[in-house]
């Protein structure tokens, strides 16, 4: 039961409740996060909690982001364009897949894929490394964001599965996405070279 709040709201802090709703939704599942519940959670009085976020679609918000800039540490590393593009990838899908009930409800956002994020920058690096014209980037970062996102979608919800058997379906199904993205991502840039 939250308390009268003034203990815990000394304690509280924005990356804490974000944390803190992240840990409800990891477990529980985005229908299962409340401001109530949250602030049960955190042992403080609810009121507390809009002192560091507006409403729950602001929290849903912040977490998301928590999320997507945890991916920071993700940066075109050695290797060439292919290794690097397919590094990129099963990069995304391991932090889809750590935080799948958030990615159910992320993907359904019209802005859940941000030009100022750490992944879409190294997907931009490795798409130049790659050969791209410049006017190519962006467009083409674009279309592989979404490809990638819808099919992790369907990887978190059970799609992949159900249409291509279980076990290492999702494994497999996802190896063959990118390999067909990147052999797209090679035709790509031998039509626009010299």
């Amino acid at each position: 039961m939250a308390g009268n709040g003034r203990q815990g709201d000394q304690r509280l802090t924005k990356d804490g409740i974000l944390l803190s709703a992240l840990r409800i939704i990891d477990a529980e599942g985005v229908a299962a996060l409340s401001m109530r519940r949250l602030a049960a959670d955190l042992g403080v009085n609810p009121m507390s909690l809009y002192h560091h976020v507006d409403n729950k679609a602001a929290l849903l918000d912040g977490v998301t982001r928590l999320v997507t800039d945890g991916a920071r540490h993700i940066m075109v590393a050695e290797g060439t364009w292919q290794e690097q593009l397919r590094r990129l990838a099963y990069e995304f899908r391991s932090l889809s897949l750590a935080h799948r009930n958030l990615i159910r409800h992320a993907f359904a956002s019209d802005d859940f894929i941000r030009s100022d994020g750490p992944m879409w920058r190294s997907l931009c690096a490795v798409l130049r490394t790659a050969g791209l014209l410049e006017s190519e980037v962006e467009r083409t970062g674009a279309v592989l964001a979404v490809l990638v996102g819808g099919l992790l979608h369907t990887e978190v919800n059970g799609t992949m599965g159900r249409l291509i058997g279980v076990g290492e379906a999702d494994d497999a199904g996802f190896a063959l996405a990118v390999d067909l993205l990147i052999d797209g991502v090679a035709a790509r840039c031998e039509v626009s070279s010299p």
